[in-house]
């Protein structure tokens, strides 16, 4: 006998269902939530929940899912600060919910009204590996509907997950000099080529991203939730210009500008190879790399310089 032993038909406060829970575990067991949701003190979205699925066989490892809710700068997938993965691993969606998930990593937007001065809102989530990333995000997006209404800022429809992901790409060589599949972008780096690794959605998504493995990652997204979370998080002003544009951001290299009437954030984080490579007389200069990234990338998502 190996089934769900637990008495319960939810986990985590009622945050999410033991089905949901069940789904995205790799084998059946028992599923316990240790103890419970642990609340922080001042923000009802700001939690976290250990939800653990142990089974019966010998020999069998103990799985456990993480849940969490937290307030985030509103660019947080695009930093690079040790805890977000790159952006070029995940699949991100956007429609009937926001987020993105890649391998056992992923989260969920909470909707705009659940954003404070503190920032946007999120539901993050690690799951074991060889979990199936469809019903990962949908797991991520019950707890986000079910926080939202726990908080009083659920929005007039539900969050919806999507029904399919799109797969991250595969890392290829830099051919014939054009990076990230942009002409005329500037290579993050000494001459030479390495392999880059690249993510190109199609042209109904709003979000895009590139890394030249250990150079340099870039990010543009137009999507209105993750740019509405961005303006509204603390820190956000005035920056100074970037080719030719007027932004505002958190420094200058995370910025939004105005591309023909839609807000549009561009991100660069910059790998160990160019900073190593820094004063070198073929390194460009970060000030130019950005300014370059803005104008190619710029061009493709509608923006012309005032």
């Amino acid at each position: 006998m190996n089934t769900n032993l637990f008495d319960g038909k939810d986990v985590c406060g009622g945050l999410v269902s033991t089905d949901s829970v069940e789904a995205v575990f790799s084998k059946s067991g028992r599923v316990s939530d240790r103890d419970g949701l642990d609340d922080r003190p001042g923000d009802r979205l700001a939690f976290t929940c250990i939800v653990e699925n142990s089974s019966f066989l010998p020999g069998s490892d103990t799985e456990y899912l993480r849940i969490s809710g937290s307030r985030e700068r509103g660019d947080f997938p695009f930093t690079d600060n040790g805890r977000w993965p790159s952006p070029t691993t995940l699949s991100f969606f956007s429609g009937g919910a926001t987020g993105a998930v890649g391998a056992d990593h992923g989260w969920v937007l909470l909707p705009d009204a659940c954003t404070t001065a503190d920032g946007p809102a999120i539901i993050e989530g690690y799951a074991p590996d060889g979990s199936a990333p469809v019903k990962f995000t949908r797991l991520l997006t019950e707890v986000a509907n079910s926080a939202a209404e726990r908080a009083d800022c659920a929005a007039e429809q539900p969050l919806t997950a999507p029904d399919t992901l799109g797969a991250a790409p595969e890392a290829r060589q830099v051919k014939d000099g054009v990076v990230c599949g942009l002409t005329s972008l500037k290579f993050p780096g000494p001459k030479g080529q390495t392999k880059v690794r690249e993510m190109v959605q199609d042209r109904t998504s709003s979000t895009w991203s590139c890394e030249v493995t250990g150079h340099a990652t870039y990010a543009v997204t137009q999507e209105p939730h993750i740019v509405a979370g961005i303006r509204s998080s603390p820190g956000y002003k005035e920056q100074p210009r970037v080719a030719g544009h007027q932004v505002s951001g958190f420094d200058t290299r995370h910025v939004v500008a105005d591309c023909a009437g839609t807000p549009t954030y561009f991100s660069m984080e910059l790998g160990q190879d160019y900073t190593s490579a820094i004063g070198e007389s073929s390194t460009p200069r970060t000030k130019d790399l950005f300014e370059n990234f803005v104008d190619v990338a710029g061009k493709r998502f509608g923006c012309n310089a005032h």
